[in-house]
């Protein structure tokens, strides 16, 4: 049986793509860092907003109506999971829980 054929790159090529790599870990580790300082102050909740105007935090599975929380945009970076630039909220609700949402549009709801 014959061994597969090693294909070498053009040198430009290859430079090329690991410039890529590198700028993608950048993009995507935008997100990372601004998830991470907003863990650090107290933004430990994971948030879904729903179709039925509440938020939903995920951990205890709990709906809040668009009454009781304040939703504010903290910034926006690219998620190279879904291709696609995404929206960082952090959400504050009526009882004390403080926690992330990251979404495709920005939410302006306040209570």
């Amino acid at each position: 049986m014959a061994s597969p054929k090693k294909i070498v790159l053009p040198l430009m090529y290859q430079i090329m793509m690991e410039n890529i790599a590198v700028k993608s870990r950048k993009v995507n580790s935008s997100i990372t860092d601004k998830v991470i300082e907003l863990h650090n102050i107290g933004y430990v909740f994971d948030f879904l907003i729903s179709d039925q105007e509440e938020v939903i935090c995920l951990q205890d599975n709990k709906h809040f109506p668009r009454e009781n929380v304040d939703v504010k945009v903290m910034g926006q970076g690219y998620d190279l999971f879904s291709h696609s630039f995404k929206y960082i909220h952090t959400i504050e609700t009526s009882c004390g829980k403080w926690g992330l949402m990251l979404s495709d549009e920005v939410v302006t709801w306040v209570a």
